[in-house]
């Protein structure tokens, strides 16, 4: 009984701690949303090379990561739950890195954003949020931006989430779309 105990609080120990590293967004005083820490560890939903939405036209290496919490949620259901946070990173390409005869890697990052369910915007919204690389809080990126109205048009029967670049959760969503009643 006596080495029970310490299991036992050790792994109620680790369950908080894991519940503990994502529980939705914060925000600061001033309505800015704070910036996650090791969001590089969320899970990726996909990747895009040379997309031109991101703003300067030029070519980029893109990764979206979604955090674990609505990821599992996500895949369970085909819904993102309130709060649920992509994040898109862009980085320049890099060519020829020794070893490699060709063929392009990740550069320096140039820009970032969140996609956050916060429902601002009334039931259902998602508001739209820029960092720099080394930034601890985000601004939310006004409504008038045609980023809204994209995301509306081509993704507003999927929660405004493009479905289309993020294989993982297309694949889930196709799965529970077909799945028996």
């Amino acid at each position: 009984m006596k080495r029970i105990l310490p299991i036992a609080v050790g792994l109620i120990a680790t369950v908080s701690l894991a519940a503990a590293a994502f529980a939705g967004p914060s925000f600061d005083a001033d309505g800015k949303i704070v910036i996650p820490d090791n969001m590089d560890r969320w899970p990726t939903v996909g990747t895009t090379y040379a997309l031109s939405y991101e703003g300067d036209g030029g070519t980029t290496l893109n990764t979206v990561r979604l955090d674990p919490d609505s990821y599992d949620a996500y895949v369970k259901t085909g819904k993102f739950p309130v709060g649920a946070i992509l994040q898109l990173e862009v980085r320049t390409p890099v060519e020829e890195i020794a070893p490699a005869k060709g063929g392009k890697t990740q550069g320096g990052v140039v820009g970032r954003s969140l996609h956050v369910k916060d429902e601002k915007g009334g039931p259902g919204t998602w508001t739209f949020y820029g960092f720099g690389a080394t930034s601890k809080t985000g601004s939310p990126i006004p409504r008038s931006q045609a980023c809204y109205s994209c995301h509306d048009e081509h993704a507003g029967k999927t929660d405004t989430v493009f479905l289309q670049y993020y294989p993982a959760l297309k694949e889930a969503h196709a799965r529970i779309v077909s799945a028996p009643q």
